[in-house]
């Protein structure tokens, strides 16, 4: 009897160490009176990979993972599309679950070549979309996930994040993490859960 209460007690902790956790709301802006102005994560004017419309009806009730790249990119997006793979290989077994890829190089990244670039993850349509829109649009975008990008002023590459943004299910914006950090991954993957569960 002892042990079964045990068993009890250390089953009781651990739930409650996973379920007390709660993500701070980051998406908001400090207006003129200095006072929190929250908002939502919404999409207008976006493709995918395929070439269908993307819009907000696409993350709704959806966990997501969003970041800023280009497919030619010769520095920080290999390794990031490598962790973006273990993390879609983690989550798999969550239908809620998916990454949002928005590239940053309009004139070069057709709807062809995202495609094909999506191929090589292996991953499936439902745990990854890629994404372009307009420039504009697409700056407007990067603002409303707290990040930019810019040409190199030597034109070989953009100055871009290795971060990636964590979206729960109401298009707030949880959390920030550097995917080339493994300790941050781990974090996000265990986020992740947190906001699917």
């Amino acid at each position: 009897m002892k042990i079964i209460k045990l068993v009890l007690l250390i089953l009781l902790v651990a739930s409650c160490k996973n379920h007390g956790k709660t993500l701070p709301v980051l998406s908001y802006k400090i207006n003129e009176e200095g006072i929190k102005e929250f908002y939502t994560i919404s999409y207008d004017g976006f493709v995918n990979q395929f070439g269908q419309p993307f819009s907000t009806n696409n993350i709704k009730g959806k966990t997501c993972v969003a970041n800023f790249f280009f497919t030619r990119c010769p520095s920080i997006c290999p390794p990031m599309k490598q962790q973006l793979i273990k993390l879609s290989y983690n989550m798999r077994e969550y239908d809620e679950f998916i990454i949002l890829s928005h590239t940053i190089d309009m004139e070069y990244d057709s709807v062809d070549v995202l495609h094909e670039y999506w191929k090589s993850t292996e991953v499936p349509e439902s745990k990854w979309q890629f994404l372009r829109a307009t420039e504009s649009i697409t700056k407007e975008q990067a603002n409303l996930f707290m990040t930019n990008f810019r040409p190199n002023e030597d034109g070989t590459d953009f100055y871009h994040s290795t971060f990636v943004a964590l979206i729960d299910k109401e298009q707030q914006i949880r959390g920030f993490y550097n995917t080339i950090s493994s300790q941050e991954m781990e974090r996000l993957i265990n986020d992740v859960k947190l906001l699917c569960n």
